[in-house]
């Protein structure tokens, strides 16, 4: 209780100081219009005008570099503190300036916010800073009232926060405001260091670190150093002018190093899991992170190192850092990522068509509009920004509405991708090659209005065409097929003298053709029509395919069948082989997801019933809940134990007929007796498996039909050959007509299984008397790796 008291009254204050900077801050840009100078000290009492900015006051009124400012405010110049402290002429009132040619001007600055701005000023200084943080904010706030209990959310609040006052102090540090400066100077250069504490805090449920406690802790004593030795300076007169050079590079080296740093982990990080489940989302934030803060460092940061003038304005490059709250948001409040690599693909393949047209229209302007204006070339650049990132955006723009308008605008273009949803449903169902013709034909005789659907058999070996007829283009169209029957490949669309051929078979020599005649509008098969008959082919040559290997399989069957005049019991090792191969995929499927899944959400109910104070009420019904939860996770769990038994593959044959008795002892009413020799020859896992399997299902028809009392079961080795014997108490059956009854078809499965592994067995029961099963099976079976190729040993249970 106290520790949430204290996180209010924690977040009322920072809230409050927050506000009352933002107030004062916006007092002092409105209030104080830039006056855009910056001095150089000449001699001790001299100094001169080094720059001044465009569209300025001072630009306005008439000042320009080289000019020697006399006085600031009736004094002389060497005693106004912004003059000493920053070499700016920030906060004046009036100044008296002596021109490059001698003259004297009486200079007043205005006070008025509506007309001491230019339209440039008040979007650069006011507007776009205070849009941003009115945005910044809403993010804040939103994840606040969202996830104001997860500190990721509120490390994140913090991150979202000191960029938007940043971004709006600018325009009062560039006024030598000392709040304005400080913030910045404070704030600024622990922003990438907020961002790899609030990774850390976030990758904590993907069990990993971004960056040691130790480094990150090293980097706050760096900036806040330099923090601490600006504040000195800005709000006391301890140092000279000459100390704020040093001050200003060493703030600009923390911010480059802390980007560098969180640059290096986010690259580090993302060559370690770019192969793991973690791609996507480092993938997304290195990304995010060099679109956010590549220009500022580039185009700011470090033309300030090198004691350049900046490339862009500051308030230009921040814009990027819009990238950042929507990102991260995202980030915080989804459950799942975008597809990161989808859209940088689309990135690349837009910023490559933009930039030649780009580039184009940028030099067109410039040519045309402003190749009088000095400084063309830094004109052509902001017109390349402009143009390359307008284009791209265009380009990403139109690829959704595309997507949402498109198949309303263009109904026909719409009813082909519809056209291929259909078919690929008709076409599951297929089951022999006329079903898939009939469907093909009737799918595009529906769409295209041609005078000709025909399916032709082309035969290379023959090289015949048939069915033919005398129709002089049938006869054209045949000759022009064995011309290139070479060159066929399946699913491909050729050209026809009378129309187009889809490939869409191959049996043999032979190559099944549908001829697809010309248009009866006397048209041209468009892209479009193109592309769809394109994939209609593909479809059609994979069903048609997978339908003649089926056909194939069928007739090896059937002869085995008509050879053997029963199944053959490679076969049915086969399908149980492959019966097993699901269970296990079924059991891992179950363990994975659903198990997980229960686990998770019963954990997650333990930590609410222990974190939060309940009523005895709720606290008895939330106990009932958990307490069915862990059923449903003991279901589960028996279940995967059931269609697949753990370490099975590690367990001997005695071993796993024992664990299939204990788990069956737990919930049947009558009692197995099991007796067993040492087995000195190693079985392989398709017979273990297969004991275990006639275990399991001798034990359930036990339980569920025979109403015993007492199972007793023998397992032992007989010089070579697997002895198996089942006997119980119960109600018995009648053997002879055991094969008609429904109910005991799992004893009709254990025939064949037994079958398979070329075994015989033996039903002895009479009503009343029981049930004794007798197995005999040999442990090296006569025909070694089966007809078919399948190993005795098969890989297909694993």
């Amino acid at each position: 209780m106290r520790t949430t008291s204290y996180n209010r009254i924690s977040t009322i204050l920072f809230f409050s100081s927050f506000v009352a900077v933002l107030v004062y801050l916006t007092v002092v840009i409105t209030g104080m219009p830039s006056i855009g100078v910056l001095l150089a000290k000449e001699s001790e009492q001299v100094y001169i005008v080094q720059s001044v900015e465009p569209g300025s006051q001072a630009k306005t009124l008439g000042i320009s570099p080289g000019d020697q400012i006399m006085t600031v405010n009736d004094q002389p110049a060497h005693h106004y503190k912004n003059v000493i402290k920053y070499h700016s002429l920030e906060y004046a009132d009036h100044v008296l300036v002596k021109h490059k040619d001698g003259t004297t001007a009486f200079i007043q600055f205005t006070k008025d916010w509506t007309s001491g701005y230019s339209t440039k000023e008040l979007m650069l200084q006011l507007y776009v800073p205070g849009i941003s943080l009115l945005i910044f904010f809403a993010f804040s706030a939103f994840l606040y009232v969202k996830r104001k209990d997860d500190p990721a959310a509120r490390m994140l609040i913090l991150f979202f926060m000191s960029i938007g006052i940043c971004y709006y102090s600018s325009a009062a540090s560039h006024r030598s405001d000392p709040v304005g400066l400080s913030v910045i100077y404070v704030i600024l250069p622990i922003i990438s260091l907020i961002f790899m504490k609030f990774m850390n805090i976030y990758l904590q449920r993907f069990n990993t670190q971004f960056i040691s406690a130790r480094a990150l802790r090293s980097l706050f004593i760096l900036a806040g150093s330099v923090s601490a030795f600006s504040l000195l300076y800005i709000w006391t007169n301890l140092f000279e002018f000459e100390v704020l050079s040093f001050i200003k590079i060493a703030f600009g080296g923390v911010v480059l190093i802390g980007n560098l740093i969180c640059l290096y982990h986010l690259v580090h990080k993302f060559m370690k899991h770019r192969r793991s489940k973690l791609k996507s989302l480092f993938t997304i934030t290195l990304t995010s992170h060099v679109i956010a803060f590549s220009p500022f460092a580039t185009m700011n940061l470090l033309p300030l190192l090198l004691g350049q003038k900046q490339i862009l304005p500051a308030a230009f490059t921040a814009l990027f850092l819009f990238v950042l709250p929507i990102v991260y948001f995202y980030l915080s409040t989804s459950n799942q990522l975008f597809d990161i690599d989808f859209i940088l693909t689309r990135f690349k393949y837009y910023t490559a068509l933009s930039l030649i047209p780009a580039v184009l229209v940028a030099t067109a302007v410039s040519l045309l509009l402003l190749r009088s204006v000095p400084g063309v070339w830094a004109y052509w650049f902001y017109l390349f920004l402009i143009a390359f990132i307008g284009m791209t955006l265009f380009l990403y723009a139109k690829e959704q509405i595309d997507q949402r308008f498109r198949p309303k605008i263009f109904k026909a273009m719409y009813s082909y991708q519809d056209s291929l949803d259909r078919f690929s449903r008709s076409v599951a169902r297929v089951m022999k090659q006329a079903d898939l013709e009939a469907v093909l034909k009737q799918e595009i005789s529906s769409l295209l209005p041609v005078n000709r659907l025909t399916f032709l058999i082309v035969d290379q070996e023959e090289q015949t065409v048939y069915p033919m007829t005398d129709d002089q283009e049938v006869k054209v169209t045949a000759d022009f097929l064995l011309g290139i029957v070479s060159t066929f490949k399946l699913g491909e669309l050729i050209d026809l003298p009378y129309g187009l051929g889809l490939i869409i078979g191959k049996q043999r020599s032979r190559y099944h053709v549908l001829w697809i005649g010309l248009k009866t509008n006397h048209t041209r098969f468009n892209t479009d029509e193109i592309r769809w008959l394109k994939t209609m082919a593909n479809y059609s040559s994979i069903v048609f395919e997978n339908l003649y290997l089926i056909e194939g399989l069928i007739e090896d069957l059937e002869s085995e069948v008509r050879k053997e005049q029963t199944t053959s019991p490679w076969v049915l090792r086969m399908l149980f082989l492959l019966s097993e191969n699901e269970r296990r995929k079924l059991a891992a499927d179950l363990h994975d997801s659903a198990l997980q899944d229960q686990l998770i959400w019963y954990r997650k109910l333990e930590a609410v019933m222990m974190d939060h104070p309940l009523t005895d009420k709720l606290g008895g019904e939330l106990e009932q809940i958990k307490e069915g939860l862990l059923d449903v996770i003991h279901q589960i769990r028996e279940t995967c134990n059931e269609l697949r038994p753990p370490l099975l593959k590690e367990m001997g044959v005695v071993e796993a007929v024992e664990s299939i008795i204990e788990h069956t002892q737990m919930r049947v009413n009558f009692e197995v007796q099991f007796r067993s020799a040492p087995f000195h020859e190693q079985l392989d896992e398709e017979q273990i498996t297969a004991i275990y399997r006639i275990v399991q299902e001798l034990l359930r028809n036990a339980d569920k039909h025979a109403g015993a009392k007492l199972v007793q079961l023998e397992l032992e080795l007989r010089e070579g050959t697997i002895y198996f014997r089942y006997q119980d108490d119960g109600v018995g059956m009648d053997v002879n007509h055991m094969v008609e009854s429904f109910e005991h078809m799992g004893l009709s499965g254990i025939k064949e299984r037994v079958a398979s592994l070329e075994g015989d067995i033996s039903f002895y029961s009479e009503p009343g008397k029981g049930l004794e099963v007798i197995i005999l099976m040999p442990v090296i079976m006569s025909n070694g790796l089966s007809e078919r190729g399948i190993s005795h040993d098969s890989y297909l249970i694993s």
